[in-house]
């Protein structure tokens, strides 16, 4: 079966907008929390977050999971969009934040610069709404 015509018979997951962007500020939270206290056991948090988000969407997104239960229920109608970009940026994210565990045991504080670029992408995004790992997903 094509791409194409595998696309047609399955509908593309979807996330509200604003679950998606609270997503990205817990990210964002974690990440400065762990650059703060020179925590590699949170730095790992903010990456299990990431991992379980790429790897179950929704249903291993905490964020999106509290939004979806306390907050969409007052704020109105879903703003919809696609769920994949969001997750390959999870990807994403929790490959370099893994990456950056890794330089950190070795004993390098450039771990701490890949895991601040990972919570500045994820601040941006949250505050803003633009994402660059899901801007990188339309050109894969």
């Amino acid at each position: 079966m094509s791409h194409a015509a595998e696309a047609v018979r399955t509908p593309a997951p979807r996330v509200d907008a604003r679950a998606a962007r609270l997503s990205q500020a817990v990210v964002a939270a974690l990440i400065v929390a762990a650059l703060l206290l020179r925590s590699p056991p949170l730095l790992a948090v903010a990456g299990i977050h990431l991992a379980l988000s790429a790897a179950l969407g929704r249903r291993g997104n905490v964020a999106i999971r509290i939004f979806d239960a306390a907050l969409r229920p007052h704020l109105g109608p879903p703003a919809w969009e696609d769920a994949r970009p969001p997750r390959f940026a999870s990807l994403v994210g929790a490959v370099v934040i893994v990456l950056a565990l890794v330089v950190l045991g070795a004993g390098s504080a450039a771990g701490w610069a890949l895991a601040g670029i990972v919570g500045a992408l994820a601040l941006v995004a949250a505050v803003t709404g633009a994402c660059v790992g899901c801007w990188l997903y339309g050109y894969l």
